[in-house]
């Protein structure tokens, strides 16, 4: 009944389950910006807007540079303190 393949339990205390990493603000709003911008070129292009890229663009940076400190702030105030 004894199956070999089967995974065992470990006693071992040294080894530890792999601890899983939240996700980074930087990353989540990086991917943003860019879904943003692969959505606008194709809201252009069906809808026929004419849009300033230069002004998008920095529109497009300056919230995701108020995103990342913002999610970097309350990630800092959120760590619990000793």
């Amino acid at each position: 009944m004894n199956n070999p393949t089967a995974p065992q339990p470990s006693h071992d205390p040294e080894v530890t389950t792999p601890t899983r990493h939240p996700a980074r603000v930087g990353t989540i709003v990086w991917g943003a910006v860019v879904l943003v911008i692969g959505l606008l070129v194709i809201l252009s292009s069906q809808l026929n807007l004419d849009l300033d890229a230069g002004q998008t663009a920095m529109w497009l940076l300056l919230g995701a540079g108020v995103a990342m400190v913002a999610g970097g702030a309350v990630k800092l105030l959120s760590k619990k303190r000793p």
